[in-house]
């Protein structure tokens, strides 16, 4: 009894590098052809009788075509390329296809760079098509890819670059031109005024590259609620504060110095620079200071080569002199001493790590001038150096003339691939040895020669000549003539390798499933070189076993790899985790970030990163932080610290004969005031002499006590109070004195009228302290402050 193994053999699918991208051109068939026919493609002899010119070509053509409309579903999504079964197409060629289909035309990229991927640009590529020169099919194509992953992107948290890589498996270089893309879509910059044709779009790469790195607010926070390419307000806002170096002449002259002094002797423009050092750094800070504004954001990039690059080029500075100049005009700001008061550099200056929302910035108060666009820009016109950086993978090398990656032919390249008497098969990524009787299954033949016929096996002793059965049956015990089973008898000759199958009247000798018969041997078939399984095979003595590489798992048809969801399996991240590809990655919460074996998390510290979190006292909690305040405060909002009343909530402890007093922080009980005679009390804090009195002549004819609470470490001078006479007569001049407490010179008298003045705090004060002032207005008024 034998045991059948079914397999299913599938061929790898077949197509044309050259049909291909025909095909992605936006070529017709009939074009494809032509073109074709014009690169020298022969008819295959054999044809046929009366197939026309170019025939066989149209029909192989076609054929190719079909196949990359069906392939078309699939790359709009790529990772689902490598899970469908239709097409036989090893791994290597699918990265092949997938960053063919996503590559795009400067040319063409550039016209529509900045503009909103909407249905009314997609109407108007009939002007970009004919403006370039680039296909309208394949125009169409390009805009449907650009507006599919900023769709797939938009709504992800995260690096978008990574974004793009896990959704559409494309190399570095690719991803980032996408990002780049995504970048100036969302962004709306303006890139097409007439003053920036000469930027090409590898230029305005390069810039968006810098801005999601250093504007954005992703740049600050993985964990942002939208896009990590949406610009961080918050931190244009804070770019005005650039001002101060050109607004303070002293700092100016500073900042020229340092960068004259760096420059002597290394630029030919020196002079032209330092004539116009003012003006250029005028240029530079307006440009940043005026970023919160939606017009001039846009204009951004215009207003670089209107403010800086246009003046750089009258005065015929070469590039290397604007990178220097750029270079010195970053780092001598970071040494100006007074520059760094400002509150940006504060939240900047310590770099990535450091304390403050824009350390990760890496210098930002500055930086941004010359990390962000300016250098790119100001030096676009210097040529570049070439490319030489490609990302082939092992079995693959770069064709300079397509700009893909081709495969190696190694039975070509490699002398004596193959040892002995076997042959070199080349295939996608690699190459195989076989034996030259072997036949591929990817070889296309003529039939040969049938091979020579085995020899009959000899058959068992004749029967006895009076047996009367013919060869292979003996008469049973009824007389009649029964089949002899030679293999239950051993009566047959096949080797011990080989299978012995009864047959009425003989016998056969097979070889087992998963071997074939060489001569009288029966001998192992190597299943995995005929690429069943898709990620890797492992052959054994009659079978074979698919293996798939970490990450992933068997397809129940035991061939197929699939993706293996560790995050539904328990991986053991701390908090949560992310499946991708192949593999996953763990991610923490607000609050957290990741530790150095990728799984942990770790709590931040935000009160270590800034002293300007809390009003007060900051409170780090696990994977946040609070604000409290001192005795006699309470939180307003979240991080501010506001004074309690107590005297106005009644916790205070004072009694009826006495007065509540409030003051920051606390309260006091002061007993109220009394009149002593011949005074007369009129209110709680007044106190008036009847002018019916006599003892009231040379008396001031009222006092009036008022009890404040000064801050300590008030900004000075400062405004206390308005002190003003309660009658006035026609002519009349008030004047006003301190007449006791001000032994210090703490306080002064300043006059505003002829009826009224001003209580001054001339020096700030220090606390807790209690001062009475006694106030006089003569003649015979006077006012005491307590």
């Amino acid at each position: 009894m034998t045991n059948d193994l079914d397999i299913f053999v599938g061929n790898t699918t077949l197509i044309d590098e050259e049909v291909y991208q025909l095909w992605l051109d936006g070529y017709s068939v009939s074009e494809a052809v032509s073109q074709r026919l014009r690169a020298g493609a022969l008819e295959q002899p054999g044809a046929g009788p009366g197939a026309g010119p170019g025939a066989v070509l149209h029909s192989d053509t076609l054929d190719h075509y079909r196949t990359c409309h069906m392939l078309e579903r699939l790359l709009h999504a790529p990772p689902k390329l490598a899970h469908q079964l239709l097409f036989q197409i090893p791994p290597e060629r699918q990265a092949g296809l997938i960053q063919r289909y996503y590559a795009f035309d400067e040319p063409f990229v550039r016209e529509l760079l900045g503009k909103k991927l909407s249905k009314g640009t997609k109407k108007d590529l009939d002007d970009v098509s004919a403006k370039t020169g680039i296909t309208l099919k394949s125009c169409r194509r390009q805009f449907d890819n650009f507006k599919r992953v900023f769709k797939a992107v938009e709504e992800l948290r995260g690096p978008l670059v990574d974004n793009i890589q896990q959704h559409f498996l494309l190399p570095d270089r690719l991803a980032r031109d996408y990002a780049a893309i995504v970048f100036f879509a969302n962004s709306r910059f303006e890139t097409g005024k007439k003053k920036l044709q000469y930027l090409s779009f590898r230029d305005f790469a390069a810039c968006a590259q810098h801005l999601i790195q250093h504007w954005t607010l992703g740049a600050v926070d993985s964990h942002v609620d939208d896009m990590d390419v949406d610009l961080d307000k918050e931190f244009l806002q804070e770019l005005k504060e650039l001002k101060v170096l050109v607004a303070d002449k002293d700092l100016l002259d500073q900042h020229k110095s340092l960068v004259c002094t760096a420059l002597r002797g290394k630029i030919s423009v020196y002079n032209e620079m330092e004539t116009n050092f003012k003006n250029l750094s005028r240029g530079l800070v307006n440009i940043a200071c005026k970023l919160t504004h939606a017009k001039d954001l846009r204009d951004f990039f215009v207003d670089l080569v209107e403010k800086f690059i246009e003046p750089c080029k009258a005065d015929r500075w070469p590039p290397s002199d604007m990178r220097l100049f750029l270079t010195q005009y970053t780092g001598s700001a970071h040494a100006l001493d007074a520059f760094r008061h400002q509150a940006l550099w504060d939240r900047g200056a310590a770099g990535p790590g450091g304390t403050g929302r824009t350390g990760q910035r890496d210098m930002a108060p500055v930086s941004w001038l010359l990390l962000a666009a300016l250098a790119r820009v100001a030096l676009s016109q210097e040529p570049e150096e070439p490319d030489t950086f490609t990302e082939c993978t092992d079995g693959y090398e770069w064709d300079a003339e397509t700009q893909y990656c081709k495969d190696v032919d190694e039975c070509e390249t490699i002398a004596d691939a193959c040892k002995g008497e076997m042959k070199c098969i080349n295939h996608y990524g690699g190459y195989l040895c076989l034996p030259r009787s072997a036949s591929v299954i990817s070889d296309v033949t003529a039939p040969g020669p049938a091979p020579p016929a085995p020899p009959r096996p000899p058959r068992p002793p004749p029967p006895p000549l009076h047996n009367p059965c013919p060869p292979g049956y003996a008469p049973d015990s009824q007389g009649a003539c029964a089949d002899v089973d030679e293999c239950a008898l051993e009566l047959h000759d096949c080797q011990p390798s080989q299978d012995c199958l009864n047959a009425p009247g003989a016998f056969r000798c097979a070889c087992p499933s998963g071997y074939r018969k060489v001569g009288a041997e029966c001998v192992d078939i190597d299943e995995c070189r005929f690429r069943y399984c898709q990620h890797r095979c492992v052959n054994s003595p009659g079978s074979f076993a698919c293996q798939c590489e970490p990450g992933f798992q068997l397809a129940s048809n035991n061939r197929s790899c699939v993706d293996v969801d560790e995050c539904g399996m328990g991986a053991p991240c701390a908090q949560r985790c992310l499946n991708t590809y192949g593999t996953f990655i763990c991610r923490c919460g607000p609050g957290y970030e990741l530790d150095a074996d990728g799984f942990a998390c770790n709590d931040i510290d935000e009160c270590s990163y800034s002293s300007y979190l809390c009003q007060f006292r900051c409170v780090n909690e696990p994977g946040k932080f609070s604000c409290t305040c001192p005795q006699g405060y309470q939180l307003l909002g979240t991080r501010l610290c506001q004074d309690i009343n107590e005297c106005e909530t009644g916790t205070h402890e004072c009694t009826e004969s006495q007065t509540c007093f409030n003051f920051h922080g606390g309260w006091r009980c002061l007993e109220k005031n009394r009149c002593v005679e011949p005074y007369v009390q009129v209110s709680d804090n007044r106190c008036v002499c009847p002018a019916s009195n006599p003892r009231c002549r040379e008396q001031p004819s009222s006092i009036v006590f008022r009890t404040m609470a000064l801050a300590a470490e008030r900004p000075v001078p400062a405004d206390v109070f308005q002190i003003q006479a309660t009658s006035v007569y026609p002519g009349a001049y008030n004047s006003f004195h301190i007449r006791a407490g001000n032994d210090q010179g703490d306080f002064y008298i300043r006059q505003i009228t002829n009826v009224s003045a001003m209580l001054v705090l001339a020096r700030p004060l220090t606390g807790p302290r209690e001062l009475v002032l006694d106030l006089e207005m003569p003649p015979g008024v006077a006012l005491t402050q307590t």
